[in-house]
């Protein structure tokens, strides 16, 4: 605002009994080029009589009718009642299907997940180590033949069959064959051909995908399914 312009807005509040304070006159008066810079010459009033002498201004058409900006297309939408209703019905929406899917899954899943009796006979198992009194111990198949053993591939593999047979791997020896038998929890080892004191028993065991247990009272058995091929 100019100086000119500002003595009558000064006066014309002042005539409704409202004090004013001029700033910035001086330093307009002085450095003009500063004008644009600093908003021109301002006029300050107390803030109890802000609404009073903003309402003065307008009604005497030195300034327009304050406005609020008016909303966009987007803004008026996202603003409706309706579309607001909308968004949640589909936000609930999503999260009950979501949640049912997951449901389902995980019942599908549970209802379908192999039995011990698969787990022991449709997966490899290779034989990590033993511990047999206190002792660990791993296990190392000899063959007559010239063994590539590829890093990564188990060698020493312990192999439930459906038939009741089952192979050990060797302890600096061939592969040890016996048969198996599942009781509930226990797994019991018999008539096998070499090691007999050490492998007949009767064992305790733990399954998941992954990992088998087998516990007697003086020997462990740890094993964890392979990730190439099988015999």
């Amino acid at each position: 605002m100019f100086p000119t312009e500002l003595a009558v807005v000064k006066s014309k509040l002042e005539s409704e009994g409202i004090e004013c304070r001029v700033l910035d006159e001086h330093t307009v008066q002085i450095h003009n080029f500063l004008s644009q810079a600093i908003g021109g010459v301002r006029l300050q009033v107390a803030e109890s009589n802000l609404e009073k002498g903003r309402l003065i201004l307008e009604e005497n058409g030195f300034i327009g009718e304050s406005k609020e900006p008016e909303q966009s297309k987007v803004e008026k939408k996202i603003s409706d009642p309706k579309f607001q209703k909308t968004i949640k019905f589909l936000i609930i929406s999503i999260i009950t299907i979501t949640i049912a899917l997951g449901s389902f899954a995980f019942i599908y899943l549970y209802i379908n997940r192999p039995t011990d009796l698969e787990l022991l006979t449709q997966r490899n198992w290779c034989i990590d180590y033993i511990v047999y009194q206190n002792q660990e111990y791993v296990p190392y198949t000899t063959s007559d033949k010239v063994q590539i053993r590829l890093m990564g591939e188990c060698f020493e593999k312990l192999n439930f069959q459906a038939n009741g047979r089952v192979q050990f791997p060797g302890f600096n020896s061939p592969r040890i064959n016996g048969n198996w038998k599942k009781e509930n929890n226990f797994i019991s080892i018999s008539q096998v051909d070499t090691l007999d004191f050490l492998l007949e028993r009767k064992y305790e065991y733990k399954i998941n995908q992954s990992e088998l247990i087998l516990n007697s009272d003086s020997l462990k058995i740890y094993c964890s399914t392979l990730k190439y091929g099988s015999y």
